[in-house]
């Protein structure tokens, strides 16, 4: 395994030379500290950085990124933790090479210095964990932020960052009247059940294929991240059949402790897919009109989901005919590594 002063390839990037702070890799036992960190960034920014301490630890050994050597993490000279930097990229990446760089630091230690230091230490890793690609591919560095970042926008593009992409939070007042689901009578509504679970995953790695950017996921990402998270209801997750075929679904979850800290009343409809076959039918009305009637039947108020703005399926223009309306932007950055 890589430490910070040798590699079977590589030296790690310098840690910052920094007197008032001390930096090592984050650690499973640093999570708790983590976690209250975040929800300190969340109520300053009005950000969505993480939905339970749960979710957090049992993601922290993500398969994109391990914390040994993809990530540094500051903490004052009395212990606490009050910032961090970590890179993530898909091992097994098909065409371009993409490293993702996550910077977050506490709001009261958002100096300059360590945010600069923080953000130095993430482009450097991402910049060599891309070269070592062994094919002739794009290599590309990438972060992401709320359009309401300003600080953090323009020390992406001070360093030669660019906008490549826009994404939209849209919320659905579940209090206007909901579509009733309308399917042709080939197709059927059915709830989600365990036995499904490998041919949604199937599903989602090809309805996704044509969207920008996508990496196929693999069954440990699919049990992690999608349907092993804190927030999935599988009782308000819908899936409309052809037959013994999936033609689409949409993973839908709950947080309360989200809900409960923001002083919301949401749902989340995290996963809408159809497939190719059956896209222009109106899978992802029906989808989208069931998982409200669920969601309202919970007492929630609204129904959030996520879009990119120029998702190739025409979703922005679907989720607009059903009463979703925009609420945040998110931006994409993107550096070109030579």
């Amino acid at each position: 395994m890589l430490t910070q002063t040798e590699s079977t390839t590589l030296a790690l990037p310098a840690w910052p030379a920094m007197s008032e702070y001390e930096f090592r890799a984050l650690r499973h036992a640093d999570v708790p500290a983590l976690y209250e960190m975040l929800l300190a960034i969340e109520e300053a920014d009005d950000r969505d950085l993480v939905q339970t301490l749960d979710d957090l630890q049992r993601e922290f050994d993500d398969p994109w990124s391990d914390a040994e050597v993809d990530s540094l993490a500051a903490f004052t000279l009395d212990g606490q933790l009050v910032g961090y930097a970590r890179t993530f990229q898909n091992p097994q990446p098909e065409g371009e090479v993409r490293c993702h760089l996550v910077v977050e630091v506490h709001p009261a230690q958002r100096t300059n210095e360590l945010e600069d230091a923080l953000l130095d230490w993430a482009e450097e890793r991402g910049r060599q964990r891309v070269m070592l690609a062994s094919n002739e591919v794009a290599r590309v560095l990438r972060s992401g932020i709320m359009d309401a970042q300003a600080k953090q926008q323009a020390q992406l593009e001070r360093r030669g960052f660019s906008i490549v992409r826009y994404f939209y939070r849209m919320q659905r007042d579940l209090s206007e009247p909901i579509p009733a689901v309308q399917l042709p009578a080939d197709l059927a509504l059915r709830v989600y059940t365990p036995e499904l679970s490998d041919a949604l995953y199937a599903a989602f790695n090809e309805a996704f294929r044509d969207h920008w950017s996508f990496d196929p996921v693999t069954a440990d990402d699919w049990q992690i991240f999608f349907v092993g998270r804190s927030s999935f209801r599988s009782d308000l997750t819908y899936v409309v059949m052809d037959g013994h075929d999936v033609a689409g679904f949409s993973l839908n979850g709950i947080s309360p402790d989200e809900n409960a800290r923001h002083g919301r009343s949401d749902g989340w409809v995290e996963v809408l897919a159809v497939r190719r076959p059956w896209r222009k039918r109106g899978v992802a009305t029906a989808l989208l009109c069931a998982s409200m009637h669920a969601f309202k039947a919970e007492g929630l108020k609204h129904t959030v989901l996520g879009v990119d703005t120029e998702n190739p399926s025409g979703a922005l223009r679907v989720y607009e005919s059903v009463g979703f309306k925009p609420i945040k932007r998110y931006i994409q950055f993107e550096k070109v590594v030579a």
